[in-house]
């Protein structure tokens, strides 16, 4: 993977954990009264960062990022690669899905607002499962480009 490929993604990935830690804190905020209008606007305005930069992650990986190095270095896990390629789909529609909810969501719906909270944190968890395989897949990569275990 070329360096400047490899520094990019891993500025991305943080960059992603902060809005990722900023989501998380905007989906906390509890709200006195009925009126989240003001909740549901920082949030749009979140959810919006977030899928742009889900998308732009997602490719980086994908075309320039650890899949092709991995699927170089080590053929017998592009199953692995694959699998989790149809998860970065998933993410893709899931939060375009959230995306559009929260868009069209009345800020005085709070039972579908709670809910599209709930549903954004349950991906928001998808995702942090799939990063850690992400991570664990590139170092079984890595130990069996080297030699190690496999």
């Amino acid at each position: 993977m070329n360096r400047d490929i490899s520094q990019q993604i891993t500025v991305e990935s943080g960059m992603f954990k902060l809005l990722t830690e900023g989501l998380r804190n905007t989906l906390d905020w509890k709200v006195q009264g009925n009126d989240f209008s003001r909740k549901l606007t920082t949030l749009r305005f979140m959810a919006q960062s977030f899928q742009r930069h889900l998308e732009h992650l997602l490719a980086l990986e994908e075309f320039d990022g650890y899949m092709t190095l991995v699927e170089e270095k080590a053929p017998q896990l592009a199953r692995s690669v694959d699998a989790l390629k149809v998860q970065h789909e998933k993410f893709r529609t899931g939060s375009r899905r959230i995306l559009h909810g929260l868009e069209r969501l009345a800020a005085t719906d709070k039972t579908r607002f709670n809910d599209t909270c709930d549903e954004f944190l349950a991906l928001l968890e998808k995702i942090d499962d799939h990063n850690q395989r992400e991570s664990d897949l590139f170092m079984e990569a890595l130990a069996r480009e080297g030699g190690g275990e496999g």
